[in-house]
């Protein structure tokens, strides 16, 4: 019995949707590697090392990976051992954006064949991109004495055999941890793709956001060009959601510990905050002007099931923010069978008072940002009849 050309069809349409989700997760992969070039262009970058293989670690640390760096000091038997363990966001960001993007061009049918065969490229890619973060870096001569003597340390800050020559190293990218974060990743994009396609309502509040998000980084970018050149630019390309609504605390240990300065909470809430409110707030207004025909009833239950809606949405995503925006930094030196810990600094975000602050702003966001549309959409229609 010949089969019916519906059953023909399927396999052809299951290729086709798996060539989709390899094509979105290898057009992912290169928006991050594009980000990750940029934001290390305008650091500098090319002045420490080759920028391709920054690059390359960069975006495989945008997936969770830690960095290992080594080098040895000049003229000196003392080596230099450290771990760098940070994700630049703003990498990580684009490419979930982009993969996002192509992933729902084809709708709901195939989403699931399309995750497939990008939870297989993405992770395969960024694994590749692991194993080839492996270079050489060189810092400026004096650079490291300079910078902790400036900060009040004693003879270069305790720095074993301190050298005024140009420090040079290797560094490597893990691959294992690149290539789980990416699955990982690619996995928490399907799932945002299946609730748009699944409930029409989220996807019109995504997409919403839009124009809010995209502002705040041209805005963000803007500012810091403005303030600190092209570096500070740079620096915001590679880490803005590191801007999470929730104080910075700190912790510092080791030899060097006196090149940072001191207290264990940065100055860095209230700014922080401010911003991270202001931007929920537009988000709110945003998303109740794309929403506005999914929502029934008079403005007020408009209004209140919306702030219901946005706020624990708005606090699990800056809880999120702050877990991933954790920093941690560890130098040690060894001398012959002497070993020296020079820096343990850890850095991180309260998860818990950014749940609150979103949960906070959410609401608020909603409730006013409904209300507000509902009152510019009554009058608009107030006005039309006297304009007749």
């Amino acid at each position: 019995m010949t089969p019916g050309p519906e059953v023909a069809r399927r396999p052809a349409a299951a290729v086709r949707h798996a060539y989709e989700g390899a094509g979105a997760a290898a057009a992912a992969v290169l928006a991050m590697a594009g980000a990750g070039a940029a934001g290390l262009l305008l650091l500098g970058a090319a002045a420490v090392g080759r920028v391709d293989r920054l690059t390359a670690a960069v975006v495989a640390m945008a997936a969770g990976a830690p960095a290992q760096l080594a080098a040895t000091l000049p003229g000196k038997p003392v080596s230099v051992h450290g771990r760098l363990d940070v994700m630049p966001l703003g990498v990580t960001l684009v490419g979930a954006v982009v993969l996002g993007v192509l992933m729902l061009r084809g709708g709901r049918d195939g989403l699931l064949a399309r995750g497939a065969a990008a939870v297989v490229v993405l992770p395969g890619g960024l694994g590749v991109l692991a194993w080839a973060a492996r270079g050489s870096f060189t810092l400026p001569a004096g650079g490291a004495s300079a910078a902790v003597e400036a900060r009040g340390c004693p003879s270069g800050g305790g720095l074993p055999g301190g050298s005024s020559d140009a420090l040079q190293g290797g560094f490597a990218v893990a691959v294992l941890p690149a290539v789980a974060g990416a699955a990982a990743l690619v996995l928490g994009v399907v799932t945002v793709c299946w609730t748009i396609v699944r409930f029409p309502a989220v996807g019109a509040g995504l997409r919403a956001l839009r124009w809010p998000v995209a502002g705040s980084a041209i805005a963000g970018a803007g500012a810091a060009w403005a303030v600190g050149g092209p570096a500070a630019a740079g620096g915001v390309v590679l880490a803005l959601p590191l801007l999470v609504g929730s104080p910075w605390t700190m912790h510092v240990e080791g030899v060097v510990s006196c090149a940072v300065d001191g207290g264990r909470a940065l100055p860095t809430g209230g700014p922080s905050v401010l911003l991270t409110v202001a931007v929920v707030l537009v988000s709110g207004l945003a998303v109740a002007a794309g929403t506005g025909r999914f929502r029934v009833g008079g403005p007020l239950r408009r209004a209140v099931g919306l702030a219901l809606w946005l706020a624990p949405a708005a606090g699990v995503v800056l809880a999120v923010l702050a877990v991933l925006s954790r920093v941690s930094v560890g130098l040690g030196a060894q001398a012959f069978i002497l070993s020296v810990p020079l820096l343990d600094l850890r850095l991180a975000a309260d998860p818990w008072l950014a749940l609150l602050t979103g949960l906070g702003a959410g609401a608020v966001s909603g409730l006013m940002g409904s209300l507000l549309v509902d009152a510019f959409v009554g009058w608009r229609a107030w006005r039309s009849p006297a304009r007749r």
